[in-house]
């Protein structure tokens, strides 16, 4: 069945993405849905966006929005897109391995597993090389200066401060375990990995706050306001307008706020 009212752009864009897109095409059941989308997606969306954040960073935000909605099918998809347009492998890895402390390792192992067979399926050798920076010893000290570098001096040890009594146990863990085991590997660089935490928790939604931390930990890694509402425009027809327009409200707020 011919794709009537498909955009030229839009074929373009899903020829060089997916070379196993017809796999799952929902044209031959949906024709009317899948033109529709495709136009969206891969034109509309697509000249917003262009120009204002590269291919490469528009599809891993995609890839990191479509782990935090739990969306498994389009996520496979885009592993192969990202490999498409040169993404290597140790940075979709990256990409997953960070969403384990934001999403939680049972969200995250069906996406570790599906990126695996994805890279079988393209002759990438397992296990590919290992990125950690810190050790056992190592991480709180590690930990605490990636806080400090995204937030600002003094806020890693503000944060045991401010820490309710008993839990105090909870901010060792995110300076040791999330920053001090995850941000300081290698693969991707610290601007990268704090948009792709930030498009996880877009596509997750029900994390206001969190989210707005890390508009601010982008903003502070001297990502600009408008590569960030690209971002969110290039994610917009994954996970949808309402988490999408929170994003959007959260970044106005950060980006109109007093640098940390």
């Amino acid at each position: 069945m011919k794709e009537i009212k498909i955009t030229e752009k839009a074929h373009r864009e899903i020829k060089k993405l997916f070379s196993v897109r017809q796999k799952v095409n929902t044209l031959k059941s949906d024709p009317e849905l899948t033109a529709i989308f495709d136009n969206f997606a891969f034109d509309e969306t697509l000249e917003a966006a262009e120009g204002l954040v590269e291919e490469k960073t528009r599809v891993m935000c995609i890839l990191a929005s479509c782990m935090g909605c739990n969306a498994l099918t389009e996520f496979r998809m885009y592993v192969g897109a990202a490999l498409n347009v040169g993404v290597k492998p140790r940075e979709i890895r990256e990409i997953v391995y960070q969403a384990v402390p934001f999403l939680g390792f049972s969200r995250v192992l069906c996406f570790l597993m599906a990126m695996n067979e994805v890279f079988d399926d393209n002759d990438i050798r397992l296990p590919l090389d290992d990125q950690a920076t810190t050790t056992d010893d190592t991480c709180h000290e590690e930990g605490a200066k990636m806080i400090d570098a995204l937030w600002g001096k003094g806020n890693a040890e503000n944060m045991f401060e401010t820490s309710p009594k008993g839990q105090e146990h909870i901010v060792k863990y995110m300076i040791e375990y999330c920053f001090g085991r995850f941000y300081t590997r290698k693969g991707i660089d610290l601007q990268h990995r704090e948009l792709i935490t930030f498009c996880m928790l877009a596509g997750l939604g029900g994390c206001d706050d969190r989210l707005r931390t890390h508009a601010i930990g982008c903003r502070n890694t001297n990502i600009s306001k408008a590569e960030m509402v690209a971002a969110v425009t290039a994610m917009l027809p994954w996970i949808g307008f309402p988490r999408s327009l929170t994003a959007l409200n959260v970044i106005n707020d950060a980006y109109n706020e007093r640098l940390m």
